[in-house]
């Protein structure tokens, strides 16, 4: 890792991402409460309310008094976007940086904290006729399969993108189609905000039985009747039921599973998801990992990398995945 000054006078922010179970709540409340910041939720699912349990919200009592903003915002019948989330995101920024205090997205929707780094022009992208067949040459085939159209005609953007990317590999095709050049040729987005993201992570092994008694604690705590809650709220299709943790228990409710199917597959999506994100964080942002569960020594890297950005800003990574 190298630092640099940053003339570029771009408003900071911090943002701390990476798998579920690792974290990553923790560590933001105690870096906002030690440089005098604000938190925003960066989780495309802790928007809504009453999903408190299977999202892992973090209670009042664990926001240690530190401002948290995005949280509870729209009701579970609700559609929400990437791009609705963004535009709340950049005003929660300019409101906070306004005031002179230090923004902090924290969560592990990783396109989601991209999106808002890099300015990504989302709410402009019209769904076209080329993404439209795409999608259904995806839903005829396999992502294995979309992935090799692409690696056949851009072999530099296929070996950025994973395989399983579907989005982002159907607009690489997309682009390819309505500009007549590669993909990798497109100019890189430039950053928006001047960044600084600490990924977490820790041994797979660890991190998969901390996902599997964090499942089994939310039931003890209430999962069951919260699914209950939110689907006397909204149809069993909403947007919101898709979350891990809730879409699991609709056949036990409709008494087509048992209780232990559905938790095993909470279980089994719940480390599968972890994975994914993962691959993106590793892949799609300039990140400094730490391990908070293994190291002692990883909140005080963190406080110490946090702090000589804050006063020279341009934090760069000489490697962005490890």
């Amino acid at each position: 890792m190298t630092l640099s000054g940053n003339n570029s006078n771009q408003t900071q922010v911090l943002m701390i991402g990476g798998p579920t179970a690792t974290g990553k709540s923790a560590l933001a409340v105690a870096l906002a409460k030690q440089f005098d910041g604000e938190i925003i939720n960066g989780d495309a699912y802790q928007i809504y309310q009453g999903m408190d349990i299977g999202t892992a919200k973090v209670t009042v009592a664990e926001q240690g008094g530190v401002p948290h903003h995005l949280l509870d915002i729209v009701p579970p019948s609700a559609s929400f976007s990437a791009a609705e989330f963004q535009r709340r995101a950049e005003a929660a920024i300019a409101d906070i940086a306004g005031r002179k205090k230090l923004p902090i997205v924290v969560g592990g929707t990783g396109f989601y904290l991209n999106a808002l780094r890099l300015g990504l022009p989302l709410g402009t992208q019209a769904a076209s006729p080329s993404r439209a067949r795409w999608q259904a040459a995806l839903a005829a085939h396999d992502t294995a399969w979309l992935w090799q159209q692409l690696a056949a005609q851009d072999p530099a953007a296929a070996a950025k993108i994973p395989t399983g990317n579907s989005r982002r590999v159907i607009r690489a095709l997309e682009v390819i189609e309505q500009t007549g050049q590669l993909f990798s040729a497109q100019p890189p987005s430039t950053p928006q905000y001047d960044t600084l993201v600490l990924a977490l992570t820790t041994e797979r092994a660890a991190l998969y039985d901390r996902i599997n008694a964090r499942v089994e604690a939310m039931l003890k705590a209430g999962l069951v009747a919260e699914v209950q809650a939110v689907l006397a709220q909204a149809p069993p299709t909403a947007q919101a039921l898709q979350a891990i943790g809730y879409k699991e228990l609709l056949p036990y409710l409709a008494k087509e599973q048992s209780l232990a199917e559905a938790t095993a597959l909470i279980q089994q999506h719940s480390r599968h998801y972890a994975k994914r994100q993962l691959t993106y964080f590793r892949h799609q942002m300039p990140a400094h990992w730490l391990d908070l569960i293994a190291d002692p020594k990883a909140p005080a890297q963190a406080a110490a990398l946090v702090s000589a950005w804050r006063i020279q800003g341009g934090v760069h990574f000489d490697e962005v995945a490890r």
